[in-house]
């Protein structure tokens, strides 16, 4: 792609702002997901070991402790990726 004018440069520019708008965007959306896929994970793992009549043990809190690092994790993404998306669409 050749850019012979600042106009040129300017719309390559705004293309390129809007493509990672949308990168963030898609990213927003499947990191969206985490918290409920993890408690639909827990809600089915406690109803079989309920289930089993396995007893509960301190290895059993391992995934609980997974889950909710893995969902806070998640959620320090997204505030950075909101963080980042208000910087590209506003400027500031």
């Amino acid at each position: 792609m050749e850019l012979n004018s600042i106009e040129d440069v300017n719309a390559l520019d705004e293309y390129q702002k809007l493509k990672q708008i949308e990168r963030i965007e898609k990213q927003l959306h499947r990191l969206s997901y985490v918290p409920a896929i993890f408690c639909a994970g827990m809600i089915i793992w406690i109803f079989v070991f309920t289930w089993l009549a396995a007893s509960w043990t301190a290895m059993y809190l391992l995934p609980v402790a997974i889950a909710i690092s893995s969902v806070g994790y998640s959620n320090v993404q997204r505030t950075d990726l909101l963080k980042q998306l208000f910087r590209l669409k506003y400027g500031a």
